[in-house]
């Protein structure tokens, strides 16, 4: 899962057995023998290509509607590591997380939370709205906490539902990780999952 054509490139790489950020480089290669990628196994391959698809999109999504060659405006290459172990590698409590972590994107592979399976978190606006923590550092450089923070996450937030419209043909929805099987917030009624619909407000 590798290509040039957008960009500097977009790759997704295996991280299964890997338990530090450190020997991330020898993340092996994802590969299918007749480029049908329809990788349904054991170890939920096929999320590696949800994963690719949504990066592809979110390269898409800025190129088209900004005219930005990738998230630095000159072509940055757009990596993820799918099956990442954030719990060794971040010390993390679990692995029901996706983040973009400076210079990469890591997606881990579900869990259970608040009783319900999650999949792996590479379903399109999770990958738009941590794909676009990277826009926003090499842009605004907001940090992660206080006011900046909340603008860093609220716009990543509102890119991330863009590019999931955007790239399932504007079918519009309003919530934020639907597609893993738990909705982390609505940007349309944001107290319904206990976030601040206002300045100051509820939650």
């Amino acid at each position: 899962m590798r290509q040039t054509g957008r960009g500097q490139g977009i790759q997704v790489l295996n991280a299964r057995g890997i338990t530090t950020v450190g020997n991330l480089g020898s993340a092996s290669d994802f590969t299918d023998i007749d480029n049908n990628w329809n990788n349904v196994n054991t170890n939920l391959d096929q999320f590696a290509t949800d994963a690719y698809w949504g990066q592809e999109k979110t390269y898409d999504y800025y190129r088209n509607r900004f005219n930005r060659n990738s998230i630095n405006n000159q072509g940055y290459l757009l990596r993820g590591y799918v099956h990442a172990n954030l719990v060794s590698m971040y010390g993390i409590p679990n692995n029901v997380n996706a983040f973009w972590d400076t210079d990469k994107m890591l997606y881990g592979d579900g869990g259970t939370q608040n009783n319900v399976q999650v999949r792996p978190l590479t379903a399109v606006d999770i990958v738009g709205h941590e794909i676009t923590h990277g826009l926003t550092q090499f842009t605004a450089a907001l940090g992660n906490s206080g006011e900046a923070g909340v603008l860093n996450e609220s716009f990543s937030d509102i890119f991330g539902t863009a590019i999931e419209n955007y790239a399932k043909g504007y079918n519009f929805n309003w919530t934020v990780g639907e597609n893993t099987g738990l909705i982390f917030r609505s940007l349309s009624n944001p107290n319904a999952y206990s976030h601040p619909d206002t300045y100051g407000g509820t939650f």
